[in-house]
């Protein structure tokens, strides 16, 4: 059965706690000075199971001293029970509370108005005309007012019916990457070890399963659940759950750290969000204010760096990056209220837009129309604008977090418009034609300005193409080229299929060339060297690279001569079959053998064995060799 989390909220001494008593048969305060005080100093939790649903009450104090333990039990409940004295009205905690649900989000709720034993006849209808005056404008305007008293119990049958009817109408819990319990209260028990309870957000908790905690990211996993008392096989998301954890000591976990499905989750220094500031925020937020961020169960102390703006001004929003001197964790779409550390004041609120944000760099363009679309939760746009900021291709998991959807939704939607790479790539597929066209032009640019080689450094090519298009899609689309028989890729250099760099060569080139290749075709396993020929020419050296280029010749290194020998390729099949015919396989031979039967000298024969050898065409075991049978 789902929870309904019920944030009991308003002025201080105005009867939450009573009132949750009454309904539940349960009593919250559960400190010394608590009960001595008859005040509430912390978190308060109680629960009903109604017939159809349950009811956790997360009883928050009204003290304006504990707004931060008001801030933790607001924080993930999906309605609130709104307390005001019949007989005092709205308090100054009353408005304060109501303006920080509003801004955690809260979207629905009750406003339950007690202590009527104690209202003369004849005067509620003043009373609710000033309460509804008092709401107007809030999120709770149009909700149910339920007059009760928890001393007569008078109209606490009529609150339990809007109880029930409002968690049948509270909106679902929010879709999250996985389980997230932010912690408020860690504790030993004897027998049972550590034990930590929180509202679960975004997915189900199960006995037994691994978890992280963040932002410390210690590991643990989960020896019991238990919702109202109960141990349960899996806890949905929306309400109160504890969870019993193997593997780390209540000491070891810090004041607010969430318990999360593992990688689902991580850790940052730099958080973006949208800022709310309240109209009755006494100045303008500024970049560099240090601000006070209250979310979940913790609360962190960062600085402000304003995006696309000077100043945020009261009752206006604003784009800011958060940067934390330590590492935080938050979520997508999470909400949080905004503080100044000194004085202390509720300035506004804030909506987490990227929890992993890149830091702001230069100019902050780019970055504020991404997350203009990130507020209007267009994953169109959020694509179009990731994949600008790419270099024309997009993570699908950024493009999951800014979106609030799964991996598998941002596929299927972006299926039609984008190509996919791998697993978590997509490109445009008006980058890839771009990406494709660019590729061919610069390689053809690299013919015409050295139209005698044969290749051009692949390296080259792809570092050109780095400043417009991102690596990924390059690789894509060099490989894409390949398959397709455009281009030719050989080790690191590329070429395009058609391109002939003898067409290139004016006449006399041509003759030089064919000279110089039919000298060390001749030379077969004795050549000379391509320098000392007669007649050398300028472009000799261009000339034999080409020949090179194009697989005519080989050059190979006498390492312990520290000679380069250049020699012919078709006097490699020639040697092959003189060494066959003098040594039929199986027969064995040395390399003075070798050398004999070829005709040339040690200086050659060393490494053209050893090209043999690499080539297939012999097998060598030690000192011997044999050529190999087919």
């Amino acid at each position: 059965m789902r929870s309904l989390s019920l944030a009991v909220v308003g002025h201080v001494n105005h009867g939450k706690t009573a009132l949750v008593r009454a309904l539940t048969g349960m009593e919250t305060d559960r400190l010394k000075e608590e009960i001595a005080r008859g005040l509430s100093i912390t978190l308060g939790f109680a629960w009903r199971d109604y017939p159809a649903t349950g009811v956790d009450f997360i009883d928050a104090p009204g003290h304006e001293d504990f707004i931060r333990a008001m801030v933790m039990g607001a924080t993930g409940a999906r309605a609130a029970l709104l307390v005001v004295s019949a007989t005092e009205g709205f308090g100054r905690q009353t408005h304060e509370h109501l303006r920080i649900a509003g801004l955690l989000g809260l979207r629905a709720g009750i406003v339950a108005v007690t202590k009527a034993d104690l209202l003369p006849d004849g005067s509620w209808p003043a009373v609710r005309a000033r309460i509804a005056a008092e709401l107007d404008g809030t999120f709770l305007a149009a909700e149910p007012v339920v007059l009760c008293s928890s001393v007569t119990g008078d109209g606490l049958d009529g609150l339990h019916v809007q109880l029930q009817a409002l968690a049948v109408r509270s909106p679902a819990p929010d879709r999250l990457p996985g389980a997230y319990l932010p912690l408020d209260r860690v504790f030993s028990v004897a027998g049972a070890g550590t034990v930590a309870t929180g509202t679960l957000q975004g997915g189900v908790l199960t006995t037994g399963q691994d978890a992280v905690l963040e932002p410390s990211g210690r590991s643990t996993s989960l020896r019991q659940v238990q919702i109202h008392g109960r141990a349960v096989e899996h806890g949905p998301p929306g309400g109160r759950v504890a969870v019993g954890l193997r593997g780390v000591s209540a000491d070891e976990i810090e004041a607010g750290e969430v318990l999360c499905a593992p990688g689902a989750y991580q850790a940052s220094l730099l958080v973006d969000v949208e800022v709310s500031l309240a109209p009755t925020s006494a100045r303008p937020l500024k970049s560099t204010d240090e601000v006070r961020v209250m979310w979940g169960a913790r609360q962190d102390i960062g600085k402000a760096r304003l995006i696309g703006a000077n100043m945020i001004v009261p009752g206006e929003r604003g784009l800011a990056q958060l940067r934390f001197s330590a590492p935080v964790v938050a979520y997508a779409g999470q909400r949080g209220i905004l503080r100044r550390p000194s004085p202390a004041e509720t300035i506004g609120g804030v909506v987490v837009l990227d929890p992993v944000a890149p830091r702001l760099r230069g100019r902050v363009d780019a970055r504020r129309c991404l997350l203009d679309a990130v507020i209007a939760q267009n994953l169109d746009q959020i694509a179009a604008e990731l994949a600008h900021r790419d270099g024309g291709i997009l993570s699908i998991g950024e493009a999951a977090r800014l979106s609030r959807r799964s991996p598998a939704e941002v596929r299927d939607h972006l299926g039609e418009t984008f190509d996919r790479l791998d697993d978590d790539v997509l490109a445009t597929g008006a980058g890839v034609v771009r990406a494709r066209q660019a590729y061919l032009v610069r390689v053809a640019e690299a013919h015409r300005d050295a139209p005698t080689r044969a290749w051009t450094p692949v390296n080259a090519i792809r570092a050109g193409l780095a400043r417009t298009a991102s690596r990924d899609l390059v690789a894509h689309v060099e490989k894409r080229l390949a398959a397709a028989g455009e281009i030719r890729l050989q080790g690191a250099q590329v070429a395009l299929q058609g391109h002939e760099p003898l067409a290139a060569l004016p006449p006399a080139a041509v003759a030089r060339l064919r000279r110089i290749e039919a000298a060390l075709r001749d030379g077969g396993m004795t050549p000379p060297d391509p320098a000392a020929l007669a007649d050398p020419g300028a472009d000799d050296a261009a000339l034999v690279a080409l020949l090179i280029e194009s697989g005519r010749l080989v050059q190979l290194r006498n390492v312990a001569l520290r000679q380069t020998l250049t020699f012919h390729v078709e006097a490699f099949d020639a040697a092959l079959e003189a060494l066959r015919a003098a040594f039929p396989p199986p027969t064995e031979f040395t390399t003075g053998e070798a050398r004999a039967a070829l005709g040339t000298s040690r200086k050659f024969i060393v490494p053209a064995l050893e090209f043999l050898d690499a080539r297939g065409g012999t097998v060598r075991r030690g000192d011997i060799r044999q050529v190999v049978g087919a």
